[in-house]
């Protein structure tokens, strides 16, 4: 099982970044990405729509004490199965927050070094999409 961790600091207060984070399609919409969503709460399921294939992923557990959230990859595009990935915030101070973004798979029909690089990127565009709309 291959796993990618990333992480990065954003210029906003834990309660501000968990109101885009913790909503399940929130963040996507964050990023400009259209998508839809069917059913709330746990066990709801959003589609990403990108590209010539779409995305759907479930929301398997959400902690808005610890704000963290898991989700798993239903299909897509990506060359993954088994995937499960944990977003999770912590405070740095009263004005800052750390996200930490990871992810256990199995690569499928690649490396597992060509995966995690695929993963990796998807990471830290939406790091870096979250420092553009907060701050880093």
């Amino acid at each position: 099982m291959a796993s990618v961790r990333e992480d990065g600091e954003l210029g906003a207060g834990i309660d501000e970044v968990w109101k885009v984070v913790g909503d399940f399609a929130g963040f996507v919409e964050a990023m400009g990405i259209p998508v839809e969503t069917d059913g709330e709460g746990v066990g709801s399921t959003r589609t990403i729509a990108m590209g010539g294939s779409s995305t759907i992923e479930r929301l398997e557990s959400l902690d808005n004490d610890s704000k963290t959230l898991q989700y798993s990859l239903i299909q897509g595009p990506l060359p993954v199965e088994n995937y499960l990935s944990t977003m999770q915030l912590s405070p740095i101070g009263d004005s800052r927050t750390r996200i930490e973004w990871s992810s256990e798979f199995d690569a499928a029909g690649i490396s597992d070094a060509d995966a995690i690089e695929a993963i990796r990127g998807i990471y830290k565009g939406g790091i870096a999409g979250l420092q553009a709309r907060f701050g880093a």
